[in-house]
């Protein structure tokens, strides 16, 4: 099995937009990181470092979309999150 983690890259933050969008009805929340580093572990508890990370989205399918500081801003911006009416929150640092 691979160490790498199960990733979807996109050229362009609008097609990350784009990709967003299609699938919003299945976001269950959106979670906003206070610090911009995380911590996280893979499948196979491999260990890895995401910088630049800001937002972590939880769908109702149970997957996670970790999300980059500019990514975010442009989905925030883009005005899905407020239409989706779904919770927001902010992580500090002692909770992660």
């Amino acid at each position: 099995m691979s160490d790498d983690f199960p990733q979807e890259r996109f050229s362009t933050s609008e097609d990350l937009l784009k990709r967003l969008q299609e699938r919003s009805d299945d976001f269950e929340s959106v979670k906003v990181m206070v610090v911009n580093d995380l911590p996280v572990a893979g499948p196979q508890t491999q260990k890895r470092l995401l910088t630049n990370c800001c937002c972590i989205i939880k769908t109702c399918s149970g997957e996670s979309i970790v999300m980059h500081r500019e990514d975010f801003q442009i989905l925030q911006n883009d005005g899905i999150l407020q239409r989706l009416k779904i919770p927001i929150s902010l992580i500090p640092l002692e909770a992660r």
